[in-house]
């Protein structure tokens, strides 16, 4: 969707395409880092806390989480 959004913005450079493409990124940042992440902390406790301190959230490397000693109602 980013990767579309991008494009579309790219082909059509307005304010609109701009102004709808951080309202994608701020939407889909909101839905992973309040609805997505604290559920996979519930369910998977320290695994996925160790998984998300060695891996990105969207690009390998970048937005890594905070240490795997956090405890899983840390944020």
């Amino acid at each position: 969707m980013g990767v579309t959004g991008l494009a579309l913005m790219l082909m059509v450079p307005n304010a609109l395409s701009l102004a709808a493409l951080t309202a994608l990124i701020v939407a889909v940042e909101l839905q992973v880092r309040v609805v997505e992440e604290p559920y996979l902390r519930a369910v998977h406790g320290t695994a996925y806390l160790t998984y998300g301190a060695a891996v990105g959230r969207f690009v390998p490397g970048v937005g890594r989480l905070g240490s795997a000693t956090q405890a899983p109602d840390a944020g």
